[in-house]
Formats: structure tokens, C-alpha cells, sequence
């Protein structure tokens, strides 16, 4: 396990090109996420060159998560892009979107989230803090993008499930089974609920494991074509 995340931070430095040395240290740069439950999948993440702080010594783990911080991370967590796109002319932000200027810092990750399917609203707020359902939403659509996996149909019982905005539903049941986040001691999802920056990780991290160790399991068992389908006995939740 150590050398499989070990060889994927390597991965990850080279792929975004924003990680210096000091990135894999063993001590964190964030100085203020020593009280937080999170802070070992912060630490992960910010190895793999996915997270920065708002400062070089700040991650502000309780602050809230805006909608263009959520998308950018995301984005970059699963590594999507629009290499598999033939464009005749380069897409621009604002072709999609009423409030994202081409020249923001996160205008080309909204771009890709809007051509992998994240159905983000035209008028999204990038300023605005994300929920929990929205950003639990978009992580699962953007982890679906990444392949095709296997999953039982099981409905888990929400205690709140009325708080839910309908459309959520099907991602957030597959968030929970996918492990990507949990109920509280209540049974409750908490879907209204303004999600932090610590929080995202925590689920940031989950999904970045999920997808790794699916591929792990893809190079250690590569399919036989004379055997039968074994994905086309498990039942996607809808």
C-alpha cells in the first residue's frame, strides 16, 4: 500500500508540475491542521500536488469550500481532462457558464468538468460555498468518469433523506457505497450543509484511493476474453 501511493505521488508531481521537493516531506507545510480528523488525507494530497493552502504555511482546514475551489480540486484529484475531445475551435468558460470570466484561475477546470458531464448549472456561483450534496454529487460523477465500476444495488437508509435535493439522490446512495463519505452517528447525510475545506479532502482522498486501487486490481487480474462478464451480474444504482 505505502509503495503503490508512494509511486503514485511520483505520477501526480510530474503530471501537474507544481510539486518541489519539499512537498514530500514529512512534515506537512500547513501549520494549522494539527486539530483536524483530516489531516493525514491533507497531508496525502497536498504530496500528490493536489491541494494548496491558501498561504504557504496556511490550509484554513474549517474554511468553506467555493464552488470554484471544489471543481478545481476535483478536476485535478481525478485527473480529468479533454484529451479524448476533438474540438474545431478551443472551448471558452464563458460559452458555458454566465459567471465564470475565461481569464479565472479555475475557468479551464469548469471547462473540463462541464465536456466529462458534471452537470454544473450555467448560472453556478463559483464564489459561492458548495453543500455537501452538491460537492458529494460532482465528486461522483467525476469519479464515474474514470471507468466503469462494479456496484451491488443496495439501498442505505438516510436519516435525512428528505433534506436532499431529488436529483442527488442516485450520486449521493453511490458516494456511500463507494466509501467516498459516511453518515453521521444519527444516520444522517447532513445534504444542506455547507462543506469545508478539511472535509473535502477527507472525500477528495477517499475517491483518489478508490480509483487507484481499482487500477491496482485491473494490472494484477487482467480479464480473460473467453470468461464470462462478471460486471454484468452487479447492479448499478440509479
Amino acid at each position: 500500500m505505502k509503495k503503490r501511493i508512494a509511486a503514485a505521488a511520483v505520477s501526480a508531481a510530474i503530471l501537474f508540475g507544481a510539486v518541489s521537493g519539499q512537498a514530500f516531506a514529512a512534515d506537512s507545510a500547513f501549520k494549522d491542521i494539527a486539530g483536524t480528523s483530516s489531516r493525514a488525507q491533507i497531508e496525502a494530497l497536498e504530496g500528490l500536488g493536489i491541494v494548496k493552502g491558501v498561504s504557504s504555511s496556511e490550509f484554513r482546514p474549517e474554511e468553506n469550500l467555493t464552488g470554484a475551489q471544489g471543481v478545481e480540486l476535483i478536476v485535478r484529484t481525478l485527473q480529468l481532462s479533454l484529451a479524448a475531445i476533438d474540438f474545431t475551435a478551443a472551448p471558452t468558460a464563458d460559452g458555458f457558464f454566465t459567471n465564470v470570466k475565461n481569464n479565472a484561475w479555475y475557468a479551464e477546470s469548469f471547462v473540463i468538468a462541464h465536456y466529462n458531464g458534471l452537470d454544473l448549472p450555467a448560472d453556478i456561483d463559483p464564489n459561492k460555498p458548495l453543500t455537501k450534496e452538491q460537492f458529494t454529487h460532482y465528486l461522483v460523477q467525476a469519479l464515474e468518469k474514470t471507468g466503469q465500476y462494479p456496484l451491488i444495488k443496495m439501498y442505505i437508509n438516510i436519516g435525512d433523506e428528505k433534506d436532499i435535493t431529488v436529483d442527488y439522490q442516485g450520486t449521493i446512495q453511490r458516494a456511500l457505497l463507494y466509501k467516498l463519505v459516511s453518515l453521521d452517528e444519527q444516520g444522517n447525510f447532513h445534504p444542506q450543509q455547507i462543506v469545508n475545506r478539511a472535509d473535502a479532502a477527507a472525500a477528495l482522498y477517499s475517491a483518489y484511493e478508490f480509483v487507484e486501487a481499482h487500477k491496482e486490481v485491473d494490472q494484477e487480474s487482467p480479464v480473460d476474453p473467453a470468461a464470462p462478464d462478471a460486471s454484468a451480474s452487479a447492479e448499478a444504482v440509479q
